[in-house]
């Protein structure tokens, strides 16, 4: 069973619990009507112990965020609920964490390639709704076309040219 300190940091990790209607400029009503409209997975998680898990593990992993959780939790939050656009998320870290902008974008790509990765088209989605564009190259994004083959569109040599990956 967990201790009442676990489930302290359990809560000020999680991106749904980490704000409450006492927290001054957090709009909870608002943030309700956001949470109704979300879909399930989304809405999962925000709130799945896991998340909050995997945020304690980041903060873990970068020393000089070991008391910023809850910010983090807070961002990816607000990613998921489009309050943010998801290519602002490393100026979002790197402006409320104070850490630079190489850290920055390392730990939104980790939390947009873990995090993110099993409902990144329901995140595509909403961010495509509120903000009219998807996020840009500096954000990993799953891609499902296939990468263009080097070479391929040079033009033909006499058959001088064997392309062995096509083989």
């Amino acid at each position: 069973m967990q201790n009442d300190q676990q489930i302290s940091e359990s809560f000020s990790l999680s991106p749904y619990f980490v704000d409450d209607s006492k927290t001054p400029g957090f709009n909870w009503e608002r943030f309700q009507d956001k949470i109704d409209t979300l879909p399930e997975n989304l809405y999962g998680l925000l709130a799945d112990e896991r998340t909050a898990d995997f945020i304690g593990s980041l903060t873990r992993s970068h020393a000089q965020l070991n008391v910023r959780g809850s910010d983090i939790a807070r961002i990816i939050r607000d990613v998921v609920l489009a309050d943010i656009y998801i290519g602002d998320m490393p100026a979002q870290i790197s402006s409320k964490l104070g850490v630079d902008q190489n850290i920055a974008l390392e730990i939104a790509r980790t939390i947009v390639s873990q995090l993110f990765a099993p409902v990144i088209d329901d995140i595509k989605k909403l961010q495509l709704q509120k903000f009219g564009k998807l996020p840009g190259p500096s954000m990993p994004q799953q891609s499902s076309a296939p990468r263009p083959v080097p070479g391929a569109d040079l033009p033909e040599t006499g058959g001088n040219i064997i392309d062995l990956r096509s083989k």
